[in-house]
């Protein structure tokens, strides 16, 4: 009976070892040269403000409150978190403006006190 498994047990050995070789073949491409499927994309969403989201005092309010949940954070990443919500807003004033939701002048006078809005924990100038 144990003579019957030998060729058995030897072509699995040798079909399992043919397979290694393919595999790690020096004729097969190099790992990082194999292609990989592309990650799914997301949608791109675009921001469509609303007209209370354009009001002067909305819009003041929810950048003087945006920050205040990283108030412990070194001053260098409110630096980084403020330059990031100042093109945020600026985005969000030119598309109000253009949706004539506020005029320009309007968008303008909030653009400059957005940026005199001090950083949480430093006195306003």
């Amino acid at each position: 009976m144990a003579s019957s498994l030998r060729p058995c047990v030897g072509s699995l050995l040798l079909g399992s070892a043919s397979l290694v070789l393919v595999t790690i073949s020096p004729w097969s491409p190099p790992l990082e040269a194999r292609t990989m499927a592309p990650p799914p994309k997301t949608p791109v969403r675009i921001y469509q403000p609303d007209g209370d989201t354009c009001q002067a005092d909305h819009m003041l309010k929810a950048y003087q409150n945006q920050l205040l949940q990283f108030a412990d954070q070194p001053p260098q990443v409110l630096q980084r978190l403020r330059q990031i919500q100042l093109e945020l807003g600026e985005a969000s004033l030119k598309r109000c403006a253009n949706e004539n939701r506020i005029s320009r002048e309007e968008a303008d006078r909030i653009w400059r006190e957005l940026q005199r809005q001090p950083l949480p924990g430093s006195q306003p100038p």
